[in-house]
């Protein structure tokens, strides 16, 4: 015979606290590779806005390159001079193509996580320092997946540069070989600028490639990642249970409970006022709104009440609905005390609500009504 299902099974969505929690603790679903084509699409377009500086600081270090091999110049002073541009120069570029692609990185990261910073993954735990655990870490699912992304995607990176090259070997050997040196004789910057342009353009096509090959592997590793994220915070119905359990104990879901438990009853008073014959009132403190239709029901019933904010919610919505308003202190306080929504009135309320509906009739079809809200109404008390 099979074993029962105690609920122990792991096969229900993530409730959203169990979600919440998780995030508190930094644990998001997120994906490296969305960084990572990130940071290449800013390269991307550092290499097109940024290029002309770091073409004018390699221009610049030929350029007294060839002036010093031709001035003559002492080897060792020629070398100094040199070493500091050329030092200065790859600080200079360095800068341009890093600061933006690490604050990228970091604002993506920052992103993914929806805006949460935790210091919780990097506390120290037995788990990370037992080499069991470390070991099947190491061997887990995901690590093996991250495994198969990487090289498929260094694969098609190799792939997607060597189509680039291929058409491009014959002309490179033919720039840098015979038709470069005469050029770099007699003109330097020249010779320089005409490899700093040919060899721009292979780059931005490659990286232009490579950005769809990034581009196509992080699609598919968030799509994956949110699937994997979401199968590990999977809960069992035994699960569910505890969470509801300790939910109910908690004083500020009981509070956040209560308030919208009054905003609904509010929001019910309001409208069932709209929908009234009459509207009691003694007269700021407390509402009562009176229905009444003979045929569905012979006797008058409350449809709400309510004292302080919601009377004068009540009686405003009664206003803009045109349901005439009667004062009277002593119907209301009664009628408050003893009477509650959806309910019928008390048997000895009849005849002074029924005084109160004539009235309420007279006025709505413009007719002469009495002045009920003075002389008190007969079995009120």
């Amino acid at each position: 015979m099979a074993e029962k299902n105690d609920g122990g099974d792991k096969t229900e969505k993530p409730t959203p606290k169990r979600l919440a929690d998780a995030r508190k603790k930094g644990d998001v679903a997120k994906s490296r590779d969305i960084t990572a084509t990130a940071t290449l699409f800013v390269w991307m377009l550092v290499l097109m806005f940024g290029a002309g500086y770091a073409g004018n600081q390699v221009i610049a270090l030929f350029d007294d390159g060839f002036v010093l091999i031709g001035g003559n110049v002492p080897f060792h002073t020629a070398l100094s001079q040199l070493g500091w541009s050329a030092l200065w120069a790859l600080l200079g570029i360095t800068a341009v193509a890093l600061l933006p692609a690490a604050i990228t990185g970091v604002a993506s990261e920052f992103l993914q996580a929806g805006g949460v910073f935790t210091t919780e993954k990097m506390k120290p735990t037995l788990d990370k320092l037992n080499p069991v655990e470390g070991f099947k870490r190491m061997f887990s699912v995901d690590n093996l997946v991250e495994l198969a992304k990487t090289l498929g995607k260094a694969t098609l990176i190799v792939f997607v540069v060597w189509l680039v090259l291929r058409g491009s070997l014959a002309e490179i050997i033919e720039r840098t070989g015979p038709v470069l040196l005469p050029v770099a004789e007699t003109d330097g910057r020249s010779a320089a600028a005409s490899i700093l342009l040919y060899t721009g353009s292979l780059v931005r096509t490659a990286l232009l490639w490579t950005f769809g090959v990034f581009l196509l592997v992080a699609v598919l590793d968030m799509a994956w990642q949110k699937h994997s994220y979401t199968k590990k915070l999977r809960m069992s119905m035994r699960d569910i249970r505890e969470e509801s359990k300790e939910n109910e104990g908690n004083p500020l879901i009981k509070s956040s409970r209560r308030q919208l438990h009054e905003e609904w009853a509010n929001q019910n008073a309001v409208g069932a006022t709209r929908d009234a014959n009459v509207l009691v009132v003694n007269p700021t403190h407390i509402a009562i709104a009176i229905a009444y239709d003979q045929e569905s029901c012979p006797v008058p019933m409350m449809t709400a009440k309510g004292e302080g904010p919601l009377a004068a919610a009540m009686r405003a919505a009664a206003e803009e609905a045109g349901i005439p308003i009667i004062r009277h202190v002593q119907v209301a306080r009664k009628l408050y005390e003893d009477g509650a929504p959806d309910e019928l009135i008390p048997r000895d309320m009849f005849d002074a609500i029924a005084q109160i509906i004539l009235w309420a009739k007279r006025v709505r079809e413009g007719q002469p009504a009495p002045d009920l809200t003075e002389p008190e109404l007969t079995h009120t008390t």
